[in-house]
């Protein structure tokens, strides 16, 4: 009984989901390269961008720290961005508040004086910009700043493929 519950939720669940409307020309996804000041490292971020609208879109994204000091960080961003600088079609200029997940490891030799595995829950506000390249790739650069149990920045920018 409580398999059949279970299969049915999922079902009502899967059929509500992906009876919405989804435009996939309003999509973009991508890659590129960030700094992050807490971890002094560079990284790498995927993150994709749904355009619900004129002036709202929401994304979601993973940064992925390269290893340094015996320290591995993965950083899981949700995000929305208000359009608040429509210049052309071309050019837009957003603000972005949303949540970021941090999640470290230390490795290394020695005791630390924080944890050794910690998540961070915080708090993301910053600003970032779209620049259509083409018709199928665009240019968005970010500084964004993570308010959690430590205050850190994180600047870069990624390439996006437009469906």
């Amino acid at each position: 009984m409580k398999r059949l519950c279970i299969v049915l939720f999922i079902s009502l669940f899967s059929v509500s989901a992906f009876s919405q409307t989804f435009d996939l020309s309003r999509l973009r996804a991508g890659a590129g390269p960030f700094f992050t000041s807490y971890f002094n490292s560079v990284g790498l971020n995927f993150n994709g961008v749904y355009n619900l609208d004129d002036v709202w879109e929401g994304s979601l994204g993973i940064t992925h720290v390269f290893p340094q000091d015996y320290i591995n960080s993965t950083i899981l961003d949700f995000d929305g961005h208000y359009i608040f600088y429509n210049a052309n079609s071309d050019l837009n200029f957003y603000a972005l508040g949303g949540i970021g997940f941090t999640f470290y490891k230390y490795t290394g030799p020695g005791d630390r004086p924080r944890h050794l595995n910690d998540p961070w829950l915080g708090l993301n506000v910053g600003a970032g910009m779209n620049l259509k390249l083409n018709d199928f790739l665009n240019l968005a650069p970010e500084l964004r700043l993570t308010v959690a149990n430590e205050v850190y920045a994180r600047i870069g920018a990624t390439v996006q493929y437009c469906f």
